[in-house]
């Protein structure tokens, strides 16, 4: 990825954070916005590393469990402490859980809930203060195609991000006043660990990759720099009367 590649620079004089920045999705979402002029903060948990090619961005790190509210909070204050101001915030950690709604465990459970769902909240909650005090801002949160169909054995899941979709909603209509936008994408099988640790973990693993690309009738799986693409839209000005918008990115997957 480099600046020449895009000829954009939409995030000149921006301060942007990316929770689950250290891999796939938004690790490609950070180089994006970095790319384009914004000063970027990774924000994943602690003992997670960013690849090497991240040093020629320039990124700021700093580690956070998004289900830990004193780190949220005190991320977010790191931020503004260092550099002024927030303008975009992306939620795209998360993770999977692959079980049936009656082999979920009440502890399972909550955990993809609180991951992906109260994680996406409390930056939010954290975010959006600074963001009023300027009138300004975009917030992107990263769903899932699970989000707006069902999937078996993934009921933790569909329910964590179908959260996500709602509380989108929910949010960007609270920000609007202040001149804050609020939006998310639904990403289908994308070429991350996170699909490479389910492959890899299938009683056929061949099969299993195959079966990911052929439920997208584009025919492949997509790429992390294709999800990176819409964020990057959605938080430029080019997206200036867009919000609440819930954005398919699946390669046709959702309206088989």
């Amino acid at each position: 990825m480099n600046n020449s590649f895009w000829g954009l620079r939409r995030f000149e004089k921006r301060v942007a954070v990316v929770t689950g920045g250290a891999s796939g999705i938004g690790f490609a979402t950070a180089c994006r916005l970095a790319a384009e002029g914004a000063k970027v903060w990774i924000a994943d948990r602690p003992g997670r590393s960013v690849p090497a090619s991240a040093a020629n961005y320039g990124f700021k790190s700093v580690e956070v469990d998004v289900r830990d509210e004193p780190a949220i909070a005190q991320a977010i204050e790191r931020i503004i402490a260092t550099d002024g101001q927030l303008d975009v915030v992306v939620n795209s950690a998360g993770i999977v859980l692959d079980a049936t709604t009656q082999a979920t465990s009440r502890d399972d459970w909550q955990r993809v809930i609180d991951v992906n769902l109260t994680g996406t909240f409390l930056l939010c909650r954290y975010a959006l203060p600074r963001m009023i005090e300027r009138r300004s801002g975009a917030i992107v949160n990263v769903a899932s195609d699970a989000a707006l169909v069902g999937q078996r054995a993934q009921a933790a899941y569909c329910a964590s991000k179908g959260g996500v979709v709602q509380f989108t909603r929910a949010a960007a209509l609270d920000a609007a006043p202040y001149g804050i936008r609020v939006n998310c994408v639904c990403p289908c099988f994308v070429d991350t660990p996170l699909l490479a640790a389910w492959v890899s973990g299938s009683p056929d693993p061949r099969q299993a990759a195959a079966e990911a690309a052929s439920t997208q009738p584009i025919g492949r799986v997509g790429r992390p720099e294709e999800i990176a693409a819409a964020i990057a839209f959605l938080a430029s000005d080019e997206a200036s009367f867009v919000t609440a918008a819930v954005l398919p990115v699946d390669g046709g997957a959702t309206v088989q």
